[in-house]
């Protein structure tokens, strides 16, 4: 039986978003993310507890500014929450293998598609999937 209610979940998705992901409040992981956290489908060398999201986070916020992030689903069921979205932002930094766009080149804008899945543990994140499509230029 979840802890918590499917529509406290699906906020609890969209105040991650928001505020975590979007607006780079970092102070928030530990408050979002469970002591037991664990991301099945962190990259390798990532650690798969809070650190590796502190650490993809920093990264994230290191590598692109101006990130906006456009929420297309996002639906519970039991305790899971599911999101697909659209990152975007501008590429300041090397990211996933991309180094820096030169400024005679273009905008520097990227985008990717994300889906995705929460396990929420006792109001907080406890497990996690994604799939993230291809970085792409717009």
């Amino acid at each position: 039986m979840p802890s918590t209610t499917a529509a406290e979940n699906v906020t609890l998705m969209h105040r991650f978003i928001t505020d975590l992901q979007q607006n780079g409040d970092f102070t928030l992981v530990d408050e979002f993310f469970h002591d037991d956290f664990a991301n099945h489908t962190a990259l390798p060398g990532m650690p798969t507890g809070r650190e590796g999201v502190h650490n993809l986070l920093r990264y994230l916020h290191t590598a692109l500014a101006e990130i906006q992030i456009e929420v297309i689903h996002c639906i519970c069921e039991g305790n899971v929450v599911a999101t697909t979205k659209v990152l975007r932002g501008r590429q300041v930094g090397e990211f996933f293998g991309r180094g820096v766009p030169e400024s005679s080149s273009g905008s520097g804008r990227i985008e990717m598609l994300i889906m995705d899945f929460m396990e929420v543990v006792e109001g907080r994140f406890g497990g996690h999937w994604a799939s993230v499509g291809p970085v792409k230029d717009v």
